[in-house]
């Protein structure tokens, strides 16, 4: 890697967490509110990022049969000429994790809702930031999640997985619950950019995806619908029809806030958990 790549990098970064930080998306308006003391509530706390190179033979392994599936796209797919993948994880604020570990089993918290949806806007403009800082320096870039070109290529198959794509980026491993566990842990959510500008690429520090996993089972005990099951192993523990219906549920609540907004949500996996803020040591 070059000093010009490492400077890039870091302005970047540096500009995007500003971005985000000091966004008004990033804190729940009084049009959005559930309740009056959610007013002003912060969603995220500072990313962290990750850059895989666009040839990394990890995401050609994805279109491996027991991977997501053949007809994958490869980086050079979105971007003609694709040198590198930024991936990161902005994580939500100690106190929408801490609400959502308080509330009732069944239920999310409110506060869990709002960093879900609202903060879904907020991870969208983020993933455009990104895009558009880079496009703005002269190289290509695409968010695969927000191009017309990305599609479900079959039930629970995208054509772009950004949980993966982390994963390849060195951002994290997968816990049983299938969420991506990172320095920062498990609760918050994943973008991605891919780009034709070449980006310092550092060697991913595991080679087992499932490294950062305490295999506890404190993720399969939290959840209402009890979708996961560690005596499956890591790769099939969760069943994820199970879990959709219960988002479905969810969403399916009477909307309250004057935006009379349908939300949906749950994450009870992510909190009271040993990674839900870190890479744990134990149990």
């Amino acid at each position: 890697m070059s000093g010009a790549e490492d400077a890039l990098l870091a302005a970047l970064t540096a500009d995007a967490t500003a971005f985000l930080l000091s966004h008004e998306q990033n804190r729940v308006s009084a049009e959005d509110a559930m309740r009056d003391d959610l007013v002003g509530l912060p969603l995220y706390d500072a990313p962290i990022f990750a850059v895989a190179a666009a040839d990394d033979p990890l995401f050609l392994a994805l279109r491996a049969p027991d991977a997501v599936h053949p007809d994958y796209p490869l980086p050079g797919d979105w971007v003609t000429g694709a040198k590198s993948v930024l991936s990161f994880f902005v994580p939500f604020t100690a106190r929408v994790r801490e609400a959502n570990a308080k509330s009732p089993r069944k239920m999310p918290a409110d506060e869990w809702l709002h960093a879900r949806y609202e903060g879904e806007t907020m991870l969208r403009l983020l993933r455009a930031f990104v895009r558009d800082w880079l496009a703005a320096r002269g190289y290509p870039s695409v968010a695969p999640l927000q191009d017309e070109r990305y599609r479900m290529l079959a039930e629970f198959a995208p054509a772009w997985s950004e949980r993966h794509t982390a994963y390849i980026c060195g951002l994290g491993t997968f816990g049983l619950s299938k969420g991506l566990i990172t320095g920062k842990g498990v609760a918050g959510r994943l973008g991605s950019v891919v780009t034709a500008c070449p980006l310092p690429v550092i060697k991913r520090p595991y080679e087992d995806r499932y490294a950062y996993c305490a295999k506890c089972g404190r993720c399969a005990a939290n959840c209402p619908v009890r979708c996961i099951d560690p005596s499956r192993g890591p790769d099939k523990a969760k069943a994820h029809p199970p879990c959709s219906a219960f988002l479905k549920h969810i969403e399916g609540q009477p909307p309250r806030g004057k935006s009379r907004c349908k939300r949906y949500g749950c994450g009870k996996c992510q909190v009271n958990v040993p990674c839900q803020d870190r890479i744990p040591t134990s149990c």
